[in-house]
């Protein structure tokens, strides 16, 4: 297939992983957000259709056939591994890098996430952690944020993501690693207390099952955080953006999981705003580095997430699940 019939199915997976409804004007929206710029994908998508991938609905809206979500799917599982492993194997050789995380954190550790220094120090200072406690972090990427919680309380941790292992630190043999998939979390043997998402929720293929089963463990506290987005403004429905409305309040409510949201909106909104005043000062050092990719794809994700924010598209939460 085609680079950028793949492209396609990715980015509808995404859209439909966010409860939004797949159109051309969503996919050419996204295109742009990831500067792929001037493109006809009218033909594209048609053609999608008829060799059974997309299935089109009398208004031109689309839905992904059952051979379309197998495929979709496993486009989404490669390129985010390809992707992230990439990028971050770059960005934690970086000394500039280290110094723009420590200027727009508010913390000096390796960040990729939307975790401004108000939902860091929630973390680090406000939920309660003893050391009895085993963290499991979901999607923990380079393991900052466990190691700084490990440290300080002198706790268990777990990290789960699909990065290359070296590329994960850990300051401490209280620190275990699994190199796997969200999705096989129930083949794992392991009973945390405390589960934290930072926005990796987004690539469970079943984020029923796995709600579910991490709330199946004994005395486990869930810390989710939780960005939604809108990628139609032609179709824009503000009331998603609502706390109770997410795909995440969704899955929780439909599964009887009682919890309460922490509106991080504002936060968000300002760490682009931020982002896009402070990550220039950085460019030269990046590129001296051999990182200029680096600070062009976290430019285009700042300058796509202002936008929304901007467009009254995006609305960021805590969902907290208690005992």
């Amino acid at each position: 297939m085609r680079e950028l019939k793949e492209i396609i199915l990715y980015i509808a997976y995404n859209l439909v992983n966010q409860n939004q409804v797949i159109t051309i004007e969503a996919i050419q929206q996204q295109l742009e957000w990831m500067l792929i710029k001037d493109l006809e994908i009218a033909q594209e998508m048609f053609w999608l259709t008829e060799n059974g991938f997309l299935i089109m609905s009398s208004n031109k809206e689309f839905s992904l056939s059952d051979f379309g979500k197998r495929e979709a799917f496993r486009i989404n599982k490669v390129r985010s591994r390809e992707d992230f492993n990439r990028l971050i194997d770059s960005a934690t050789q970086s000394q500039a890098y280290l110094d723009y995380c420590e200027e727009i954190y508010g913390h000096r550790m390796y960040l990729f996430n939307m975790m401004d220094k108000d939902q860091l120090d929630y973390l680090f200072n406000v939920v309660a952690i003893t050391s009895n406690d085993t963290i499991l972090d979901l999607g923990c990427g380079t393991g900052s944020i466990i190691n700084a919680l490990v440290n300080k309380y002198s706790c268990q941790g777990i990290g789960i993501d699909q990065l290359n292992e070296p590329i994960v630190r850990r300051c401490s043999d209280r620190i275990s690693y699994i190199d796997g998939d969200l999705d096989d979390l129930s083949d794992c043997h392991i009973n945390p207390t405390i589960t934290l998402a930072v926005d990796s929720l987004y690539f469970s293929s079943d984020l029923d099952r796995l709600l579910r089963h991490l709330k199946s463990f004994s005395n486990n506290r869930l810390y989710l955080y939780y960005s939604q987005y809108i990628f139609s403004e032609s179709q824009k429905d503000e009331s998603l953006l609502h706390s109770d409305n997410t795909r995440m309040a969704e899955v929780l409510c439909r599964n009887g999981i009682i919890y309460r949201a922490v509106d991080y909106s504002a936060n968000e909104r300002a760490l682009y705003e931020n982002a896009l005043k402070v990550l220039p000062k950085y460019q030269n050092a990046l590129v001296d580095e051999g990182n200029g990719f680096l600070y062009e794809t976290k430019m285009k994700e700042y300058r796509s997430g202002q936008e929304m924010y901007d467009k009254g598209l995006a609305s960021r939460y805590l969902y907290i699940v208690e005992r």
